[in-house]
């Protein structure tokens, strides 16, 4: 596993910037979503393999950084961004992380 670095911070524990998105999906591949405003956002992306379900969104001018958080509270994950990069994983895998670093 590797360390987080000094930059990376939870994703949804600051205020919202940057792009805003227009978005209108129905029962779409979170995965999917997430690559979309994280292409519109030009930041790279990197999601574990539990990450998976399904959302329906109708949203306007919101930023994509809410977009991305409010995915989250949805799906029960984490994200976190270092430097240019979101790692999204499940809450409970972050948690069993964090405890192993215990």
């Amino acid at each position: 596993m590797l360390a987080a670095t000094a930059h990376a911070e939870d994703l949804c524990r600051r205020p919202a910037r940057g792009p805003t998105v227009d978005l209108d999906v129905k029962d779409a591949d979170v995965q999917d979503v997430l690559r979309l405003i994280t292409d519109v956002a030009k930041v790279n992306l990197v999601i574990s393999d539990e990450v998976r379900g399904r959302v329906t969104l109708q949203l306007k001018r919101v930023h994509w950084e809410q977009v991305a958080c409010t995915i989250a509270r949805l799906e029960h994950l984490t994200m976190t961004l270092d430097q240019n990069v979101l790692l999204v994983t499940s809450a409970a895998r972050r948690s069993s992380a964090d405890a192993a670093r215990r």
